[in-house]
C-alpha cells in the first residue's frame, strides 16, 4: 500500500479526470427492471417472460392496423389480446405459479400477481470498469469481498477536493481489508492516466465567484445547481464523461462545486443516473421520493444509493420539506409520465428562498386520466403557502406511446398494451395554465438536452447537431415556440435553456437569463488547478 500512496506528496489534491468514467458491475445477472420494488423479483421475471412471448403477435396486430386490414379501434381486439395472454400463462406452469389471470364465468378478465412491499430487484456489486476516453482504454477491477460501497464512498472523495493525506486516512479507516482494495483501484486509475493531481482546489471557489446568491444554473437536460447563499443544491445530476459521447468538453463531476445536497426527482435513468452519482461525494443528503407516497410499486433508491456508498439517503414525501436557513425545499407530487399508471412515488421540488420561489417541474404534467398538479391544486396550494413562483422550470416533451413498448409494460394489465398512453405530454395550453397559477415570470424550457454533449441515440434529445431527427420526432406536435406567445398576456415570458444558462433574479421579482460565457465552459473549469489538458499540449 506504501508505493502508491509515496506517489504523492501528502498535500498534493486528487481527483478523476474528467475524461474518465467508473461503472459498477453487478456479481449476477440484474434481472429485467432493477430497483423495482413491491414485488418479488422472480415475479417480475415471469411477468417479463410472459410480455415477451406476445411480443411477435403485438408486432402483428399493429401491422395489420397500419397496412389498413384492421380498424385502428376495433372493440374485440382488447379481449382478445388477454385471451392469448392467458393462454400463454396457463401453457408454462413457471409463469402460472406467479401470474393469475384468465377469463371469469361473468365475461370480465381477471389478472392479479403477489405484491410484497417488503420484496425489491436489487443488485451487489462485484467489480468495476475504468475508462478513459481520451486512450480509448478500459480496465476491469473485481473488488469481492470489499463492498461497492465502501468504493463508492472512495470514489466521491476523487473530486479534486481532498488532499492526498486525507483520502490515504480515508482508506485506511474504510473497514477491514478494504484500505488494499483501494491503493489497487488507485494504481488502476494511475496505470490508466485517469488521475489529476494539483497543488490547488479551486474549482468551489471559482464557481462561488462566477454565480450569485439565489441563482439556478441550468447545467443541461434536467440538471439543475441552485445557489443558496454559499452553498450549491444539484437536482438531476445526469452528466457526461468528456468524449464520451461528444467531441467538446462536458461538465462532469470534479468540474463542480461540492453540493450541500442532492435532489431526485424519478426513476428514469436520465434523473437517476449511478455513473454521475458515483462520482459525487457520499457524505451529503440525497434527497429521494417517499415509499410513504407509493400505491403499491415504487423504486428502491435505498438500495441503489447505498450500493453508490451514499450514507445520507433521505425520503420527503410530498408536503414535507428540507429546510435551511432562510427557506426550505418543498416536496410536491409528481404527476404523469406513466403510460402504464403504475403511479410509483416521485418528486416535482419547490425552492423557496427568503421571499423567491422557483419549482423543478421536470417531466410532470396529466395523466391518463387527465390528473394533474393543476387539476389537484397542488400549484394553487403553493402560491397560497410560498406566494408567486418567479420562476418555472418544466419539460415541454408531448410523447404519447403504445403502452406495449414502455420500459414497464410487463407490470401494466395485458388489456392495455395496444392502448397509448401519455408519457409526458405537456401542451402548451397545460403549461400556459401551469405558469399562469403559478404566477410565473418566467417559464423555462429543459429536461429536453439543452446540451450538445448527451447521447444522439436518445429519442427525446434535441441536439443542435440533429435538426432533421428532432423535425421528425416532433412533426406532430404543437410548435414549442408558439408558447411564448401564449404566456405574454399573463407577463410571464418564455426561454428555451442551454447548458450553463444562469437564472437571475431581479430587483421587481422578476427573472433574467445571463450567460455563463466561458467562466464555467468546462474547459476552464479544468484549466482552473490543471492547465492544458494533455492531449491539447503541443507535441
Amino acid at each position: 500500500m506504501a508505493n502508491i500512496w509515496n506517489t504523492w506528496t501528502r498535500d498534493q489534491y486528487l481527483g478523476l479526470v474528467p475524461w474518465c468514467w467508473i461503472e459498477l458491475e453487478s456479481a449476477e445477472p440484474p434481472g429485467p427492471l432493477p430497483f423495482i420494488g413491491g414485488v418479488d423479483p422472480d415475479v417480475v421475471a415471469s411477468l417479463h417472460e410472459a410480455h415477451g412471448l406476445m411480443q411477435s403477435a403485438i408486432d402483428t396486430a399493429i401491422s395489420d392496423v397500419f397496412a389498413h386490414r384492421g380498424p385502428l379501434d376495433d372493440p374485440a381486439r382488447r379481449a382478445r389480446l388477454e385471451d392469448a395472454y392467458a393462454e400463454v400463462v396457463r401453457s408454462r406452469p413457471h409463469l402460472s405459479a406467479h401470474i393469475r389471470c384468465g377469463r371469469k364465468p361473468d365475461g370480465t378478465f381477471q389478472w392479479e400477481f403477489p405484491l410484497d412491499p417488503n420484496k425489491s430487484a436489487t443488485m451487489r456489486n462485484a467489480g468495476l470498469r475504468v475508462f478513459n476516453a481520451v486512450s480509448r482504454q478500459a480496465v476491469p477491477f473485481g473488488f469481492a469481498p470489499t463492498p461497492s460501497a465502501a468504493i463508492g464512498k472512495f470514489l466521491g472523495l476523487l473530486d479534486g477536493m481532498h488532499k492526498a493525506e486525507a483520502l490515504r486516512a480515508a482508506a485506511e479507516s474504510s473497514g477491514p481489508g478494504h484500505a488494499g482494495t483501494l491503493a489497487k483501484l488507485l494504481e488502476i486509475l494511475q496505470g490508466t492516466q485517469c488521475l489529476t493531481v494539483s497543488p490547488r482546489a479551486s474549482v468551489h471557489a471559482h464557481w462561488l465567484a462566477a454565480t450569485q446568491d439565489r441563482d439556478v444554473v441550468h447545467l443541461g437536460h434536467a440538471a439543475l445547481l441552485y445557489r443558496q447563499k454559499d452553498q450549491f443544491f444539484l437536482f438531476d445530476p445526469w452528466l457526461m464523461p468528456w468524449l464520451a459521447e461528444s467531441a467538446i468538453p462536458s461538465l462532469w463531476g470534479g468540474l463542480l462545486p461540492r453540493p450541500a445536497a442532492i435532489f431526485l426527482t424519478h426513476d428514469h435513468d436520465d434523473h437517476v443516473d449511478p455513473r454521475t452519482l458515483l462520482t459525487m461525494p457520499k457524505d451529503i443528503p440525497i434527497i429521494v421520493p417517499s415509499r410513504n407516497n407509493r400505491r403499491a410499486l415504487y423504486y428502491d433508491y435505498q438500495s441503489i444509493l447505498r450500493e453508490l456508498g451514499f450514507t445520507r439517503v433521505i425520503e420527503l414525501a410530498h408536503g414535507e420539506t428540507f429546510p435551511f436557513e432562510g427557506g426550505c425545499v418543498a416536496s410536491v407530487p409528481f404527476f404523469g409520465e406513466d403510460p402504464c399508471d403504475l403511479e410509483m412515488p416521485r418528486n416535482c421540488y419547490l425552492v423557496s428562498d427568503r421571499g423567491r420561489n422557483m419549482i423543478a417541474h421536470v417531466d410532470s404534467g396529466p395523466t391518463n386520466a387527465r390528473r394533474s398538479a393543476l387539476t389537484e391544486g397542488v400549484i394553487e396550494k403553493l402560491v397560497k403557502q410560498y406566494g408567486p413562483i418567479a420562476t418555472v422550470f418544466a419539460s415541454q416533451q408531448q410523447l404519447k406511446e403504445v403502452r406495449n413498448y414502455t420500459a414497464h409494460a410487463c407490470l401494466s394489465h395485458p388489456g392495455q398494451w395496444l392502448d397509448v398512453g401519455e408519457n409526458g405530454f405537456l401542451t402548451n395550453s397545460y403549461l400556459t395554465e401551469l405558469a399562469t397559477t403559478a404566477k410565473a415570470r418566467l417559464f423555462v424550457s429543459y429536461a429536453t438536452g439543452g446540451a450538445d454533449w448527451y447521447p444522439d441515440h436518445l429519442s427525446f434529445m434535441f441536439s443542435r447537431r440533429n435538426p432533421a431527427r428532432t423535425a421528425l420526432l416532433t412533426a406532430n406536435w404543437e410548435a414549442p415556440e408558439a408558447l411564448k406567445d401564449k404566456l405574454a398576456p399573463a407577463g410571464c415570458g418564455y426561454h428555451y435553456s442551454r447548458a450553463l444558462d444562469i437564472f437571475r433574479a431581479t430587483p421587481d421579482g422578476g427573472t433574467t437569463v445571463v450567460s455563463a460565457g466561458e467562466s464555467l465552459f468546462p474547459l476552464t473549469l479544468y484549466q482552473l488547478d490543471h492547465g492544458d489538458p494533455p492531449f491539447m499540449k503541443k507535441r
